[in-house]
């Protein structure tokens, strides 16, 4: 049976938005004449951009998911504040998500998703055939359409699993869509990996994207070797193993280190520049870790050699962080005490080892973490626990009007918790990822989130060649793990530990590394611990003492105010601190593993093929 393309939204394109870069030829039913477009240069390179201006778009939302919060608050790292006002969290942590109500996934992800691959099916299938002046463009240009279409492969199975392959479209006006069939993640994955291989092997393709800032998001290798890593690791992982023919872990090590390694060969990096602190005291304690998340990414990697593919800026300051400076409406996703719990002690152990009950307010301490106390708990952390999290007691890198840059939220205080707004924390926490000590209500200097850095090709080899190999994984393996802990001064993973310990230790390295980076929410799933995940809970102040103590000079002396009175400061000491319920996700059934295919593309695609195209456990 054959359909016009028009009537089915899996692949609703508009010959307006293609007509957007130049005068396009449609007919009078609005479909596109692509004679036109592949007989003239200018036109399909106008085409080849249009999906770019998608892929941009997609990339903003995807990665940033509005300005308002992030995708870590569907996970036991945070809990948002926007439960307060039934938002989209809160929805999905009731357990009130459904097929035709699932906030987390808009339903028009699918649609846009495969919108822009059958644009790019069209340009595949034409350019050999189209009117290109110069043959260097023509390769190029195809091989860029293989790379995009990848990534839109790879951000439909990250969400829904296995989805239906489509490659050979030529125009808009007919498609024969009885053949389509449901595909397993591995096949989709194997698609990807053979896409990105059409780029790595493209001579017309360098490692790095472009002569001009605009031209940073255009595909290179980097960006290939990256999607294929990710495509990888995910294939051979628990949720996706029982597929026909899956891949194999020791398959999928291979792949992940081979890109890592022609990454590390081009010029990518880890990210180890620490900013000048000379002339701005907010600045002393602050590592190449927390540097790296407030650079913009620019073409040629120069300011940041890890980030492969990088491109929305968030808004901390104002909704996802501290009540600190005017213009702050939300404390967004709070990060929660399971998250904090998971940063070790300077010397590598982990403080906390569980929970001795089920709502996790009593810790198991381990006995061997000696550098940790229960009365100062951030004291001798992972330095990534500073960079990351606004705790009690934090030095705030804060543009304030007052002198005190210190975080409280104790009772009482400017950065309180509070259950009953949301300019406060839920948890006792705040985010400090990504905040810029010079972001104002006029000015948001805020960082920039990766979509792909070389942190994570490290991470994913670690994880594969483990998976594949156990203990005896490779050197290089054990290498790739602690490169990124050594960025931060942390000591090396030994050889020798029990298997189960060592699968732990590269799981939580990856939970801490990637924090509040759109990770967790996948990485529960494919390792299929999402019941793991349920429980949140913070951690408060209490038994505080306040003094007023003098401010000092650069030289320890008080400072005077303009009648001669030495200026003075709040100062809160916290005698204890009080673990607290949060709140629990029902999110956790075996059905939230994959998301819901929006209802009207499952029932369209059962309709021509006959076939069950939705997911397990969301029904029809």
């Amino acid at each position: 049976m054959k359909i016009n393309i028009r009537n089915f939204a899996l692949a609703a394109v508009s010959a307006a938005s293609l007509a957007a870069c130049t005068s396009i030829e449609t007919y009078p039913d609005g479909r596109v004449d692509f004679d036109e477009i592949f007989a003239n240069n200018k036109l399909t390179a106008g085409y080849l951009n249009g999906c770019y201006s998608t892929f941009n778009m997609v990339l903003d939302a995807d990665i940033s998911y509005g300005t308002n919060s992030f995708l870590d608050a569907a996970t036991d790292n945070a809990h948002d504040v926007d439960d307060l006002t039934s938002g989209q969290f809160a929805l999905w942590n009731n357990g009130g998500l459904t097929v035709v109500s699932n906030p987390i996934v808009k339903l028009d992800r699918w649609a846009n998703y495969y919108e822009v691959i059958s644009r790019l099916n069209i340009f595949i299938n034409n350019i050999d055939e189209a009117n290109v002046l110069n043959e260097a463009n023509r390769t190029r240009w195809k091989g860029e359409a293989h790379g995009l279409r990848a990534y839109f492969y790879l951000r439909l199975a990250k969400l829904y699993g296995g989805v239906p392959i489509i490659l050979d479209q030529k125009d808009y006006s007919q498609y024969d869509y009885s053949k389509v069939r449901p595909a397993t993640f591995n096949e989709v994955a194997r698609q990807i990996i053979k896409d990105c291989n059409e780029v790595l092997n493209n001579p017309e393709i360098d490692w790095k994207s472009g002569v001009s800032d605009k031209d940073f998001t255009r595909i290179n290798k980097a960006m290939a070797s990256a999607i294929m890593s990710e495509a990888a690791l995910y294939a051979a992982s628990p949720l996706n193993a029982d597929d026909e023919n899956a891949m194999t872990w020791a398959e999928a090590a291979e792949i992940c280190k081979k890109a890592m390694t022609d990454c590390a060969s081009n010029g990518y990096k880890l990210f180890t520049t620490v900013p000048g602190s000379a002339n701005n005291a907010n600045l002393i304690a602050c590592t190449a870790y927390d540097n790296m998340f407030i650079q913009k990414p620019v073409f040629d990697n120069s300011n940041d050699p890890e980030c492969i593919l990088g491109k929305a800026r968030v808004q901390v300051w104002n909704n996802n962080t501290a009540p600190i400076i005017a213009g702050h409406t939300r404390a967004g996703a709070c990060p929660s005490q399971e998250l904090v719990d998971c940063y070790e002690t300077t010397d590598g152990k982990r403080p906390i080892l569980g929970y001795s009950d089920a709502e996790h307010l009593q810790p198991i301490i381990n006995p061997e973490a000696t550098l940790y106390d229960e009365k100062n708990p951030y004291a001798n952390r992972d330095p990534r626990l500073k960079a990351t999290i606004y705790y009690n007691g934090a030095y705030g890198h804060l543009q304030e009007s007052t002198p005190n840059p210190t975080i409280y939220t104790g009772k009482g205080a400017k950065h309180e918790y509070a259950t009953n707004t949301l300019k406060n924390t839920r948890t006792g926490y705040y985010l400090h990822k990504y905040f810029n000590i010079t972001s104002t209500r006029v000015a948001n200097n805020d960082g920039y989130l990766r979509e792909f850095r070389f942190a994570e090709l490290c991470l994913n080899y670690a994880e594969a060649a483990f998976e594949a190999y156990g203990t005896g994984m490779p050197d290089d393996a054990y290498k790739a793990i602690n490169d990124v802990r050594a960025r931060v001064k942390m000591p090396s993973i030994p050889k020798g530990l029990d298997p189960e310990e060592l699968r732990a230790r590269i799981r939580n390295e990856r939970r801490i590394e990637f924090a509040f980076e759109n990770h967790r929410f996948y990485d529960v799933r494919r390792w299929k611990i999402l019941d793991e995940t349920a429980v949140v809970t913070g951690m408060i102040p209490v038994d505080e003492t306040i003094t007023e103590e003098p401010i000092l000079d650069e030289d320890g002396n008080p400072e005077l105010d303009d009648e001669g009175n030495v200026k003075t400061m709040e100062v809160r000491k916290c005698e204890s601190y009080q673990r607290i319920s949060v709140g629990k996700s029902a999110a956790v059934a075996d059905k939230f593993l994959r998301m819901p295919v929006p209802i009207a593309e499952a029932v369209n695609l059962k309709s021509h093929t006959g076939l069950e195209f939705q997911n397990p456990g969301w029904g029809k």
